[in-house]
């Protein structure tokens, strides 16, 4: 019974950090969606995310609820003297934070919303570009302010990922974090965080538009990758059948 209780633990606890990998995962593809300018795989990727953390959301509450309880039983067989003591954390690494880290941060958040753009628009943004000299310089300082405050945007979509991350750790291993909640907010955040893109686009729609396809997002080449070796295995199925 103790053998098998454990075995359980070590399933929920996984289970639990990959529901938060993967909510994170899906966070870092709308920011490379976003960073490569395309307004139509952003879509797609929040479809995605919104399902993920719909079902992340269904399925931690009574998996934080049964390991918790395990934890208790651990806890009282323990002071009963009917169990040993030995419980090894299954050593998940939280593969999301960089350089490493796995230190449970503060409850605090991401970079806070503080507006679509941060940098100042370039002169001539209510008129003609005369003030820049000449249109090529117009369009030129226009490119800058657009990635300069897409990759303050990017910026904060990554570290709501991370913070996701630390979240999850927080909430198996502290019982500190409601994780439910800590997922609905990183939804409301990136939604507000599209929201602050989609007004910095529509400052330069066709500039915009011309951008498209300078940082192609390294999930799809990834997709892409398994989506052939799948067709590669049921080839082979077929041919052999």
């Amino acid at each position: 019974m103790h053998f098998d209780a454990t075995l359980r633990v070590r399933e929920l606890t996984q289970n639990i950090y990959d529901i938060g990998d993967e909510v994170a995962e899906h966070i870092e593809h709308v920011a490379q969606a976003m960073a490569d300018w395309d307004p139509e795989l952003l879509a797609e990727c929040m479809h995605e995310l919104s399902d993920v953390i719909a079902q992340g959301r269904a399925e931690v509450r009574p998996g934080l609820a049964e390991l918790n309880g395990l934890r208790q039983a651990f806890i009282s067989g323990i002071r009963a003297g009917e169990m040993s003591n030995h419980f090894a954390h299954p050593g998940r690494t939280l593969s999301f934070l960089h350089g490493g880290r796995s230190d449970v941060l503060s409850d605090a958040t991401p970079t806070a919303r503080s507006g679509a753009v941060g940098a100042a628009e370039p002169q001539g943004a209510e008129g003609p570009a005369a003030q820049l000299g000449t249109q090529m310089a117009s369009t030129a300082a226009w490119r800058l302010w657009l990635r300069t405050n897409a990759e303050a945007l990017t910026a904060r979509l990554n570290g709501i990922a991370e913070w996701v991350v630390q979240q999850t750790q927080a909430a198996v291993e502290n019982q500190s974090v409601l994780l439910p909640q800590a997922l609905s907010r990183a939804q409301t955040w990136t939604e507000e965080t599209v929201v602050d893109w989609a007004e910095l686009v529509a400052k330069q729609p066709e500039l915009a538009a011309d951008m498209r396809g300078e940082a192609p997002p390294a999930f799809l080449a990834e997709r892409a990758r398994v989506e052939a070796v799948v067709a590669k295995l049921q080839r082979r199925r077929s041919a052999a059948g």
